[in-house]
């Protein structure tokens, strides 16, 4: 077995990808050592290390109801939709469960909306940690623990390099990126930013209301930046091996079929596979120690502390 640690970036519905990553990566020899996640990528992430099989993480993600899952809850912060059936399915597959208490190390991040500072989330209860990691701001409601009101860690940082890197320096880091576009791609028709239910006629009429067209420009523009940003964290945090699934087509919040994006994932990996391995060799491990050395306290964060979710 050849030891990595994962790092999972964000990108809504596209997580989905992840699980066709993480299964071809173990049906391939790796062991995944730690995993690092924003957003969607530490949702995927925390159930995982939790313990949970891809087969088992599958099966949530297909239980997920996209109008079901973004139902608001009356006690939700000021949002366009809620978290209620994530929340539920959490619940469900974590409990009261700690991070501390995983099976395999893990961190997510998120970050302050009062100073703008990144959170690593590495303590206490899991739940919090994946709820402040998923709140995408504006849509998703934010989420308060231990005092801190925390959003979604892509907000800074969409691929936690840094993070995974912190949990143990002398191993690979194979970074999983999620903005890779097909060339069926067409940014002058700009979907709606999220499933609408209805006859196909009376969508097509909706998004034609002036209203729904800004909300269409603002979801691309947000899309731009955050694509733009890591490629710009991935330059500056340099991961050992970028795997890109073919998933940027999709918006945040579309009803997707599971099977498509598991099997993007797990495409762009097994094309990945020579090069994580070359980055699992002798010499490539004494490069890395020489750089980072063997200890996480060598490794200089970008966030402003390691919270304790107690």
């Amino acid at each position: 077995m050849m030891d990595i640690v994962i790092a999972l970036g964000g990108g809504g519905v596209r997580g989905i990808a992840h699980i066709g990553v993480i299964r071809c990566l173990q049906e391939n020899g790796f062991k995944i050592c730690g995993v690092a996640g924003t957003s969607a990528g530490g949702l995927v992430g925390s159930v995982f290390a939790a313990g949970f099989s891809t087969q088992e993480i599958e099966s949530a993600a297909r239980n997920l109801n996209t109008a079901r899952s973004f139902r608001r809850n009356p006690e939700d912060k000021p949002s366009l939709l809620g978290v209620s059936g994530i929340s539920n399915m959490l619940f469900e597959m974590l409990g009261d469960k700690k991070i501390e208490d995983f099976d395999i190390p893990f961190v997510a991040t998120a970050v302050s909306l009062r100073n703008g500072n990144e959170i690593v989330l590495n303590k206490g209860k899991a739940v919090d940690a994946v709820l402040a990691t998923i709140a995408v701001p504006g849509v998703l409601p934010i989420h308060e623990v231990g005092g801190k009101v925390l959003m979604d860690g892509g907000v800074l940082d969409p691929v936690p390099v840094t993070s995974a890197r912190w949990l143990n320096p002398s191993l690979p880091i194979v970074a999983v990126v999620l903005h890779q576009k097909s060339k069926e791609y067409d940014p002058d028709n700009l979907p709606l930013p999220f499933a609408v239910p209805g006859p196909s006629s009376v969508i097509e009429r909706l998004s034609k209301v002036r209203l729904v067209e800004a909300l269409k420009i603002f979801a691309r523009s947000v899309e731009i930046t955050t694509e733009k940003l890591s490629e710009l964290r991935l330059i500056i945090d340099k991961p050992d091996v970028i795997i890109r699934p073919s998933v940027g087509n999709y918006n945040l919040l579309d009803k997707v079929d599971p099977d498509k994006l598991i099997k993007k994932g797990k495409i762009a990996t097994l094309a990945a596979l020579p090069e994580i391995e070359k980055a699992c060799s002798s010499m490539s491990t004494i490069k890395r120690r020489l750089r980072y050395g063997s200890s996480p306290r060598n490794i200089r964060g970008h966030w402003e502390e390691i919270s304790d979710l107690e």
